[in-house]
């Protein structure tokens, strides 16, 4: 039986963890966290069977867990530390994920991470059909509801699912890298797939998401100097989003954002919104003398501060920054900002260094999301980044492939 058990633990076992922690797209999200559990204590299991010993990269780990130690730090001066110890829990992936990635061996991270990404792409895809179902079961197709209204019954119903669009906005974009990237051996498999991920990209429409995913896919796919391919996809890409624009919804959200009286403290644009939210965070930062305010106390002073320029509903409805550097700014101040994005510079030339383009794309788009999106507030997103983040830091020169 013992030799039965660790035949099992060594040999069969990782593809298996690998394929639950891809699941995660689908998961509920009270499920969602057990993959980090699943993961780590499979990474320990690895290490104690294997008997390996590996060098303690301190460097490597403190980099990517400095959004977690900032934030720690920033709850000695918090007013409501249970308020900060619950984000802090919620923080714990960063620091766990790249801890178990470090325990693995590096035959051990191939294969996890090649499971991981294709299950990921699949689960993505799924999730995709199931929004286009969704939508035509709520009559979206049938010209019964706007998609305005969907768009919060995916928020708030949708089979117990209860993603906000943001998110599943990230799961399609990093899927869709999985693909360019790596893929599957069928060209056909891989150009259903992809447009089943562009569709259910473009549906939702999130304008940050979508920019930061052309501009570097783009620039992934120059890299790999493949024309035929590159013309391919770009042609792809920008025929579904033409046709995505005869929607409109869509077409208006893209718009907006030309319209200078949809942007400048307008409260009933998306873009008006995010404008007033920098606007009020970076007021705040500044009302804290460009220290912080605490991770405990962030929620409380931003809805104060919206509710005193006279945003009374956005201050009910418990926004956050919409922008994860100045979401950070607000907990830690002008110098947890400054050490934050010090780390993801250094991390970003240390994948340049190892020539890994994969490592570099994809960092560069939390990069880019972070501009628009408090990625990091919510454990989906702190999963998601965790788990794409720390399948590279022990990566080397990457290989090309473009779909096959």
């Amino acid at each position: 039986m013992k030799s039965v058990l660790k035949d099992v633990t060594l040999k069969n076992l990782t593809p298996y963890v690998a394929f639950f922690c891809g699941l995660y797209v689908l998961l509920p999200f009270k499920i969602k966290p057990i993959t980090v559990f699943v993961f780590f204590i499979w990474s320990l299991v690895y290490i104690r069977k294997n008997k390996i010993k590996q060098k303690f990269n301190l460097k490597i780990l403190a980099l990517a867990s400095t959004f977690f130690l900032i934030y720690a730090v920033s709850l000695l001066f918090s007013e409501n530390v249970q308020k900060g110890i619950t984000v802090l829990v919620r923080c714990i992936p960063i620091v766990v994920i790249p801890l178990a990635y470090f325990l693995l061996t590096h035959a051990a991270r191939i294969q996890f991470n090649q499971i991981f990404k294709k299950t990921f792409i699949i689960a993505a895809s799924v999730y995709s059909c199931l929004v286009f179902f969704y939508l035509f079961q709520l009559g979206y197709f049938s010209q019964k509801h706007d998609l305005f209204y969907c768009y919060s019954y995916i928020t708030h119903e949708f089979w117990g699912f209860n993603e906000h669009p943001i998110y599943l906005s990230l799961f399609f974009a990093v899927a869709l890298f999985f693909l360019l990237m790596e893929g599957f051996k069928s060209k056909i498999a891989n150009a259903i797939l992809f447009i089943i991920l562009i569709c259910g990209l473009l549906i939702l429409a999130r304008k940050g998401v979508i920019a930061a995913f052309f501009v570097l896919a783009g620039v992934f796919v120059v890299c790999t100097r493949d024309t035929k391919q590159t013309l391919k996809l770009v042609f792809i890409f920008s025929t579904l989003f033409l046709l995505s624009l005869c929607v409109a919804e869509i077409r208006g959200r893209f718009l907006e954002v030309f319209d200078s009286s949809k942007v400048i403290n307008n409260k009933e644009t998306s873009s008006g919104i995010r404008y007033i939210l920098w606007n009020t965070s970076q007021k705040a930062i500044e009302n804290s003398n460009y220290l912080g305010v605490g991770v405990g106390d962030v929620q409380k002073v931003l809805s104060h501060e919206l509710a005193t320029a006279g945003y009374t509903v956005l201050a009910k409805e418990n926004y956050n920054s919409h922008n994860q550097y100045l979401q950070i700014g607000l907990a830690t101040g002008i110098f947890g900002i400054v050490l934050y994005v010090l780390s993801l510079v250094y991390i970003l030339l240390d994948f340049i260094k190892k020539q890994n383009i994969e490592a570099v794309i994809l960092l560069l788009f939390f990069m880019l999301t972070f501009l628009f999106e408090s990625v990091l507030e919510r454990q989906n997103g702190i999963i998601l980044y965790s788990f794409v983040i720390g399948m590279q830091l022990y990566t080397s020169k990457y290989k090309k492939s473009i779909l096959r």
